[in-house]
Formats: C-alpha cells, sequence, structure tokens
C-alpha cells in the first residue's frame, strides 16, 4: 500500500485472508457465523492498518447519516445546557449533532426577522440528509409552516418547550412548576400577585402556558388576586411595562415573571420608584440562568431540568428512528418537572407594603391629614389579622376582611384628595 494512502476495506479483507463480504459484516459487527478467531483477525488488521469505516459509504447503504439537526442557538444558560444534554445523548447512540440557528447569539434569535437564512439553515440540514431534527421553539413554529414535506418525509422531528400537534415535544411541566412557585407567595401572605409575561407570540406556547397556568394556581385561593401583564415582541418595553405593573391600582405586593430575564425588568424598575425587594416587593422568576444567583438581591426562581430536557429529546427521536414509537403513532410529548431555588428576592409582605408600592404614583396615604393616618393604621392592623386567619385555615373570614381593607383604602384615597385641595386651594389633583 502506497504511503499515505487511505486503507480500503478491501486491503483489510486481503491482510486478513477473508473475503470483502466477510470483512464488511465483522467490522459492522453482524459476526454470528464467523469464528472468535477470523473475528479477532480482521479487527487486529483494520487497527494496524489505520481503517476507519467510510460513513457515506455506509449512510448510502442503510439509508443513515447518523446525524441529527440541531435547531438551537446557546444563546443563554438554559439553551447551553440543553445543547449539552444533547450532544452527550447523541455520543452514546454514535450519532452526531449539526448545530445550527440563525441571527447572533448577543440577541434572541427571531424566525421572522430573517426568514430567508432561516430557510436557508433547514434547507442546508435537509441537503445532508440528517436523521431527525431537533428544534426549539421559534423555528418548530414557522418550519412546520414552510416545510410539510417533513411530515410527508417521515424526518422524525422533536420540539423543545413548544407544544405542536405534528411532532413529538419535550416541555417543562409548567402546571407544577408554577403551582409551586403560587404555593411559594401565597403561603408567604401575598394575596396582591401580578405575572409578567412576554408577548406570548404563536411560538410562545410555553409562555401562554407558564401565564395561564401561575393565573390558575393563584385563583385556587378565594381571597387572592392576579393580575397579568405582557411585553411586546422585541421586549423593548419591557421596564416600561413594568414600571406601570408596579404603578398599577392592583398595587402587587409580589410579581412572577415568565422568565429570569423578564424579572431584571421588574428588579429595575422596583430601585427607580425607591421600592425595596424584598421589604416592599416580592419578585420571583423561571429558568435560574446564570445571572440569576447574583442579582441584587439574589433571585428566586425556577430551575429546568436542562440537561435531562435534552436527553429526552434524543431518546424521542432515536424511538421515531429505531421504530419503538411507529411512525403513524400520534405526537408523544414528555413533561419535565422544574425544581424551586428560595433566594432573597421573597419573603413576607409587611401590612404597609401596598401603601408603599401605592406611593410610587404620589404621596402617601398618611400626608392626607389625621384621617388618612386613623384609616391607614386600621387597614395596617385588617391586613395583619387576614395574615392570622390565614394561616388558621379561616379563607372566608379572611376575604370579609379584605374587603373591608379595600373600602378604607378607598376612603383614605378621598380623604387625602380633599386634604390636598384645601391646602392647594380648592384644586382637585389627577387620578
Amino acid at each position: 500500500m502506497a504511503l499515505g494512502r487511505v486503507p480500503r476495506l478491501k486491503d483489510v479483507a486481503k491482510a486478513a485472508n477473508v473475503s470483502l463480504a466477510a470483512a464488511s459484516r465483522i467490522l459492522r459487527g453482524d459476526r454470528e457465523q464467523f469464528g472468535e478467531e477470523t473475528c479477532q483477525r480482521v479487527l487486529e488488521t483494520s487497527r494496524q492498518l489505520g481503517w476507519r469505516r467510510n460513513l457515506l459509504v455506509n449512510g448510502m447503504q442503510t439509508g443513515r447519516t447518523q446525524t441529527i439537526g440541531v435547531m438551537i442557538p446557546p444563546n443563554d444558560s438554559y439553551w447551553v445546557e440543553v445543547v449539552s444534554g444533547i450532544h452527550d445523548a447523541l455520543a452514546v447512540c454514535d450519532y452526531l449533532p449539526i448545530t445550527v440557528w440563525t441571527g447572533s447569539l448577543s440577541d434572541i434569535p427571531h424566525f421572522h426577522n430573517d426568514e430567508g437564512e432561516g430557510l436557508k439553515q433547514i434547507n442546508r440540514l435537509l441537503d445532508r440528509r440528517v436523521d431527525g431534527l431537533i428544534m426549539w421553539p421559534p423555528f418548530s413554529a414557522e418550519y412546520y409552516h414552510h416545510f410539510p414535506e417533513f411530515v410527508e418525509r417521515r424526518v422524525p422531528v422533536v420540539v423543545i418547550d413548544h407544544h405542536s400537534t405534528v411532532a413529538d415535544s419535550v416541555e417543562t411541566d409548567e402546571e407544577q412548576a408554577t403551582s409551586v412557585i403560587a404555593t411559594h407567595l401565597l403561603n408567604l401572605g401575598h394575596r396582591w400577585i401580578a405575572c409578567l409575561s412576554s408577548c406570548e407570540t404563536a411560538s410562545q406556547t410555553w409562555a401562554v402556558k407558564r401565564r395561564s397556568s401561575f393565573e390558575d394556581a393563584v385563583r385556587k385561593c378565594p381571597d387572592a388576586t392576579v393580575k397579568s401583564w405582557h411585553l411586546n415582541a422585541q421586549w423593548s418595553d419591557g421596564l416600561e411595562v413594568a414600571r406601570q405593573l408596579l404603578t398599577d391600582e392592583l398595587r402587587p405586593t409580589a410579581v412572577f415573571a415568565v422568565t429570569d430575564r423578564v424579572a431584571t425588568f421588574v428588579n429595575q424598575a422596583a430601585a427607580e420608584l425607591e421600592m425595596r425587594v424584598p421589604r416592599d416587593l416580592s419578585i420571583v422568576g423561571f429558568a435560574d440562568l446564570d445571572f440569576a444567583a447574583t442579582m441584587n438581591p439574589p433571585l428566586t426562581t425556577m430551575r429546568h431540568r436542562a440537561h435531562e430536557i435534552g436527553r429526552f429529546a434524543v431518546k424521542l427521536i432515536m424511538d421515531r428512528i429505531d421504530g419503538v414509537i411507529p411512525n403513524d403513532d400520534a405526537p408523544t410529548t414528555i413533561k419535565v418537572a422544574a425544581d424551586p431555588v428560595i433566594r432573597n428576592s421573597t419573603t413576607k409582605p409587611r401590612p404597609e407594603a401596598r401603601e408603599m408600592i401605592g406611593s410610587a404614583k404620589g404621596p402617601q396615604f398618611g400626608d392626607a391629614g389625621e384621617r388618612s393616618n386613623e384609616l391607614q393604621q386600621r387597614i395596617g392592623h385588617i391586613l395583619e389579622a387576614v395574615e392570622h386567619l390565614h394561616a388558621a385555615g379561616m379563607y372566608d373570614a379572611a376575604a370579609n376582611l379584605t374587603c373591608q381593607a379595600g373600602q378604607m383604602a378607598e376612603m383614605a384615597g378621598v380623604t387625602r384628595q380633599s386634604h390636598e385641595a384645601e391646602r392647594d386651594g380648592g384644586s382637585q389633583p389627577a387620578r
């Protein structure tokens, strides 16, 4: 054999003194019809010659390329860990991931921002005859619209954090996770709770489910109130919406943000309004991204089991490829639980916390004169009684007292306006 020439299968067969077919079957692992000595001789000869299997030829013979298209940008620590789980699981199966995405990793990529580039990437994977595809939400929502031939060609597809009626999926168990969050806040005593969600586009079924499941969990408490706000598609109004949320008439004592990134808007808005977290406002995020533990204060959040999600995605793909799940079977969904990470951004609400939040719009009720001061003291005592009633499981009585506190708060507002009108010569402040 000439120096530098890549050894071929027929070189191994000749050196081991076996037929080409025998060498091929032994090196593929099909050794039942051959003696142990023959098999060892072929394997040893292949090692000595430096022979390696030609996967291109093998793919033509088997119809498999042993590659999986992974359409996930590693743009934050959650998705990096998901991709890591995919990589590790594929390595065990002797499969290779081909990872592609659109846009820059410095931003969150959106398919609709550059549809041409997205179509180019999916075509690159199709042209390389990948055996399956694993997608993150924006790809899964858009590409099924553009590529119905995926279904026709029966290319297995698994989507992550996106509910699909035409593909297998691995999703965070939103009902389980948001129930944990709601229980945590309710047990602390919070009853006026806000939720800040994304714009909830077609690709963000996870956000819709996360927000709605949280609302349902909070409303199981008869005297709790929950209200939700949404960001725009680019998240460019995050700080503005957070300010609106915190100065809304609800005056929440706790905010659940559907991701840790969204929670940063709430944290920043609270600082601008001179509200101290968690003394005046409790904040909960979701994902436990790498910056959550270093926020000021460290953020209470839910931690995805990201590596596990990646491994489950590979399991579904391989089950389809190997026929464990027949191609004609309906889509399979695997739900993965999330784990609470309790840090310093949540605590019990103070009786006067909602007054503090309301003061972000203007003077506190305490500035409205002696009658307003008296009402505020009474409200504080009522809210303390409400906490004790909740602890005793007396929810109806607590709800009645909560209504009384709300009526007194309105009276305090009227008293404050009357006081300011007298002070300003009869002019009424805008509400």
